[in-house]
């Protein structure tokens, strides 16, 4: 579709390749590194993203979805595609066929994929999940022996990996992701004593990559980091993401007039009042009504008013230069020294960064900078 209005995701490949070479360097030479590309790359563009990544050296790639993997495989992303939510009920002959690596926590999905292998002829490499403590995918540590007892069946499956994830990994007292990765250890010593001998053993997501570096082992697995929003000090990033629009309308309103659903904000002196062409049908939720931030001219100015679908409001009245229909403004992103960050929309939303990265709907272009 053509673009018609403003209101645009721009993406810079070069500060999301910085990222990876920092995150590479952080965790040092002997641990490899899987960038997570779900979610359509947090947000960023799935396919772009992993091409960028490649070409800073990423030959590895994490997606939920097979429908995820293969949409690297048609563009033409090489390199492992860990598909770490599985393959469900009818994805087996799917992941096989785009030579994904599934993982594998479910008895029924190793039945379906050593049956998808055997047909096509080739064995296919799994990785096991465990669930350390995360309460979500990942086979039950009571269960685990039986559950790799079973394993033994399939001949097609090879082993090649081993996981977990863990649930608090940000948080400031370790207690809980230490027990995890001590129960996971534990796995490992019960997965070798049943005469199997993965070689990939990964449990660290940004935030144990920060701060656990004994949960490093032989590959971790990156995500928000990379997009610039790291969850724990530790590695300087950048944000990869800028959102910005123009603005539409432009309008002088009187003391006591009232702005958009609800009257939520009524003018407590003269004001001039610019309508950007942007709602939460873009991805800016309704939740920050009143309390985000936008960039116009240089300078913060408070959105008012609820948030509508297609439209929010900002009160410019302050501003130094007078504000006209066109002019740029930044709801992501940084002008000079004055920055608004994802993390900080979130704070306004009651949510988290990754969620305002990934919301910014498919009617949102994304503009790829940096190239690939």
């Amino acid at each position: 579709m053509t673009q018609l209005r403003p209101t645009t995701v721009i993406v810079d490949l070069e500060a999301l390749r910085r990222n990876f070479v920092a995150t590479r360097q952080f965790v040092g030479p002997r641990v490899r590194v899987l960038a997570a590309v779900k979610g359509d790359a947090y947000g960023h563009g799935a396919v772009a993203s992993a091409r960028a990544l490649a070409t800073a050296g990423c030959d590895a790639f994490g997606v939920a979805l097979v429908e995820e993997g293969a949409q690297l495989r048609d563009a033409g992303v090489g390199g492992m595609v860990l598909c770490m939510g599985g393959v469900g009920r009818f994805g087996a002959e799917e992941a096989v066929g785009r030579q994904l690596t599934p993982v594998l926590y479910d008895e029924g999905d190793a039945e379906r994929l050593d049956a998808a292998a055997r047909d096509s002829g080739r064995r296919l490499a799994v990785h096991v999940k465990v669930d350390a403590g995360m309460g979500r995918l990942g086979v039950p540590l009571h269960h685990y022996p039986r559950f790799l007892d079973r394993l033994a069946h399939f001949d097609a499956l090879d082993v090649e990996g081993l996981m977990t994830h863990f649930a608090e990994s940000e948080a400031d007292d370790p207690t809980f992701t230490r027990e995890q990765l001590r129960r996971f250890r534990q796995a490992v010593a019960t997965t070798r004593a049943r005469g199997y001998h993965p070689q990939v053993l990964h449990a660290a997501n940004s935030g144990a990559v920060l701060r656990q570096p004994d949960a490093h082992l032989d590959m971790v697995r990156p995500g928000i980091m990379l997009y610039g929003e790291p969850p724990a000090p530790g590695v300087a990033v950048e944000p990869v993401m800028r959102v910005v629009t123009r603005v539409l309308f432009v309008k002088d309103l009187p003391r006591g007039a009232s702005v958009s659903y609800g009257r939520r904000f009524v003018t407590a002196r003269p004001s001039r009042i610019a309508t950007l062409p942007l709602g939460y049908a873009d991805g800016l939720p309704r939740a920050v009504s009143g309390r985000a931030q936008v960039i116009v001219n240089g300078r913060r100015c408070d959105v008012v008013g609820t948030v509508c679908m297609d439209l929010c409001m900002v009160d410019v009245t302050d501003l130094a230069e007078p504000v006209e229909s066109g002019d740029e403004v930044v709801i992501i992103g940084k002008v000079g020294a004055v920055e608004v960050r994802a993390a900080e929309v979130a704070s306004w939303a009651g949510t988290i960064p990754y969620e305002i990265l990934c919301g910014f709907s498919e009617r949102v272009p994304r503009r790829h900078e940096g190239g690939t």
